[in-house]
């Protein structure tokens, strides 16, 4: 059974340090607001940025664009010296309107199709990664370009993250030196190695142990004349949304410690992090459209719901606060989106106060994979984003 957070009650905690909370408290006093809306902090892209830049030193930022690709997101992290992950043609251009050098940015699908490939490569990226022989096989066809090439391995874990990146990509280690031979046989050039644990790993063992892999790879490689020039460690940097995870610096402190006694510091080591950067810069807005007594439990009825936003809920499996500004006790509640189809319920067992049609909920930390996992389903309305710094 989950709970929702009272506004006063909320403004105490982290979840709304992104927040204008005097908008948001008038928000909750218009009756019927403009909704659904996204508001996006850029002071808090920034606080974001900096925080895990200063818990992980050695890293370069690469912002995964895939997690949220407003250019607002995109244009603050540039500002800050960030770079980026990028893994289409459209989200090439995204950051390419930031003023960042295409050459720099690390396209890091291990599976490209040839058109998107053929693009990325006219639009001036040169790095890019691989897990298998038939992905090297497509570089053959770059012959008038020396492309730089990472190569995706896996690892064992006793633990996984919420998101398990691992079951769909990496070659396992053994492959590893086959495929750096076979990529620098087609032309291009063996340029490094890269790993991703999961998306929201609280387990910095994970990255430990793949930092330490990483070590012998190294050492294996160079034995055959191949010099590993980059380290990208992923990204996976936990958020606390309802349930408690670990400080970005105590999660990073053992990575640091593996970073700096198994990687050469001559070795550049990039991450990529989506969600840590840009989760808790945006905040969702809704209002309650319909309401219904159903089997005992209140029903509510909000104007976006899993096709849209609260797509995360399903592709990125979270769970979102709930944060109201009704008196009164908790009621046995549903809250479920817009559309004509039964799936699309986010919250069943939810003790709210009572709400009326036309009323307010705010769902703090929404900025990561939901927007841009939404779909168009009914052709309902999509969020407006409004930029509240």
């Amino acid at each position: 059974m989950t709970h929702s957070l009272t506004f006063s009650q909320a403004t105490r905690t982290a979840i709304f340090r992104g927040t204008n909370t005097e908008l948001v408290s008038d928000l909750f006093r218009h009756e019927q607001p403009h909704t659904p809306l996204m508001l996006l902090s850029r002071s808090e892209i920034r606080r974001n940025y900096q925080a895990l830049q200063a818990a992980l030193p050695r890293t370069s930022v690469y912002y995964a664009v895939k997690s949220n690709n407003h250019q607002v997101m995109l244009d603050e992290v540039h500002s800050m010296g960030g770079n980026f992950d990028v893994c289409s043609a459209s989200e090439i251009e995204s950051a390419i309107r930031t003023g960042v050098r295409p050459s720099t940015l690390v396209h890091t699908h291990p599976i490209k199709q040839i058109r998107e490939f053929d693009q990325a490569v006219a639009s001036g990226v040169e790095i890019f990664v691989v897990d298998n022989p038939a992905e090297v096989v497509k570089f053959t066809r770059y012959s008038e370009k020396k492309l730089k090439v990472l190569i995706r391995y896996r690892i064992n874990t006793n633990t996984k993250a919420v998101v398990n990146l691992q079951y769909k990509f990496g070659c396992t280690p053994d492959e590893v030196l086959p495929l750096a031979r076979m990529v620098e046989k087609s032309g291009h050039e063996f340029h490094g190695l890269c790993f991703h644990i999961g998306s929201q790993c609280v387990y910095s063992e994970n990255y430990v142990k793949a930092i330490k892999t990483a070590r012998e790879l190294i050492e294996t490689l160079a034995g055959e004349g191949l010099q590993t020039r980059m380290l990208d460690i992923g990204g996976g940097f936990p958020v606390q949304y309802v349930q408690p995870v670990p400080s970005i610096d105590d999660l990073c402190a053992p990575i640091n410690r593996a970073l700096d006694e198994k990687i050469d510091p001559n070795i550049k080591v990039i991450c990529e992090p989506g969600r840590f950067i840009s989760a808790t810069p945006v905040t969702l807005v809704c209002s309650v459209v319909g309401k219904a007594l159903r089997d005992g439990k209140i029903w509510y009825y909000l104007d976006d719901g899993l096709y849209s936003t609260f797509s995360g809920m399903l592709y990125d499996q979270c769970q979102y606060p709930i944060v109201t500004d009704q008196p009164g006790d908790g009621q046995l509640s549903v809250i479920a989106g817009p559309t004509c189809d039964s799936f699309d319920v986010m919250y069943d067992g939810l003790m709210i106060p009572d709400h009326a049609v036309g009323d307010t909920m705010v769902f703090p930390l929404t900025g990561a994979y939901c927007a841009v996992s939404a779909s168009d389903f009914n052709s309902l309305k999509r969020p407006d984003y409004i930029i509240i710094d």
